[in-house]
């Protein structure tokens, strides 16, 4: 526990960081918004596509690995629909609030379970962690597009539109375009590979320096009943999930460490942005957002030792 906890830390101190940075308001609210874009369209980009372009996956559970993954939050997707109309009566909640609940549940914040797999296991699974995103974002998008456009102003989903941000994801376009690269032998030279990888590094620490900035304690607990719900279905159940179908389809080792942790850690910060365009309740999310980062120090450490992935 006490490597697991150390190796936790610098992540957790890099997060507190950027929440002082921001109010400190040394950087104004306007450059945090240009890092946070610099890191989504181009420092991550780079980062996947280096790691996944350059690995040998041929002895990689790819998969087996991709696909408890995507069977772990298809169970969550299933669980929560089903129990839709429950969970809203029981909490009174409007169909835009359920979709922040759903949200907040399902999704997965890539600065921060990267930037985790990277310290605890490596190159290895910070490769394995790219692969699973790029099985997991466009199920995650579809999925959560056509929840909040039904629940939260009851229209039909717009599939040009779920498309679109699917296509122009650009981790999704980075992982995809690395995986042919990779699966069709395809050369990329030695200055490519190097100057990605200059590029790239820098995407983890101001990564998770705009998740501190991005923080909002003061209003976190302004309706505790759903925020305590998503944080508890996506720090605790979804990662337990993860464990369960990475036993039954035979992945172990760092593929299912890895799979663990993007399991257990806090929702995408981009939930809120989501939230915003498309009518769900954009307060809810960002308060879900803010307690769920806060949670992760706490729950991740445990859930790791527990699962029993630590390295």
């Amino acid at each position: 526990m006490s490597a697991v906890i150390s190796a936790l830390a610098p992540i957790f101190i890099t997060i507190l960081a950027g929440a002082l940075l921001y109010r400190s308001k040394i950087i104004g609210d306007d450059m945090w918004s240009v890092l946070e874009h610099v890191t989504y369209y181009v420092l991550f980009p780079a980062l996947m596509f280096q790691k996944i372009a350059s690995a040998d996956l041929s002895d990689a559970p790819v998969l087996a690995m991709g696909s408890a993954m995507l069977f772990a939050i298809c169970t969550m997707f299933g669980a929560l629909l089903y129990l839709r109309v429950r969970i809203m009566t029981r909490m009174t909640l409007t169909g835009a609030a359920f979709t922040s609940v759903f949200q907040g549940s399902t999704r997965w914040h890539a600065f921060v379970a990267l930037s985790i797999i990277s310290a605890l296991y490596g190159a290895e699974g910070l490769t394995l962690a790219a692969i699973g995103m790029a099985a997991m974002i466009p199920v995650l998008n579809v999925v959560n597009v056509t929840v909040i456009s039904k629940f939260a102003d009851g229209t039909t989903p717009d599939a040009s539109r779920i498309a679109g941000l699917v296509l122009r994801n650009p981790l999704v376009v980075a992982c995809v375009l690395a995986a042919i690269v990779n699966l069709a032998g395809v050369p990329v030279p030695a200055a490519v590979l190097d100057s990605l990888d200059l590029i790239g590094s820098g995407a983890l620490g101001i990564g998770l320096l705009t998740v501190g900035a991005g923080i909002r304690p003061r209003a976190a607990l302004v309706e505790p009943a759903p925020v305590a719900l998503a944080t508890a279905l996506k720090l605790l159940v979804m990662p337990l999930l993860m464990l369960v179908w990475t036993f039954i389809l035979g992945v172990d080792g760092v593929a299912q460490a890895v799979a663990v942790v993007s399991g257990a850690v806090p929702t995408a910060s981009v939930s809120y942005i989501l939230a915003r365009q498309l009518g769900g309740d954009a307060v809810l999310m960002a308060n879900v957002i803010t307690v769920q980062i806060i949670a992760a120090a706490i729950t991740l450490p445990v859930v790791i030792w527990i699962a029993g992935v630590a390295p």
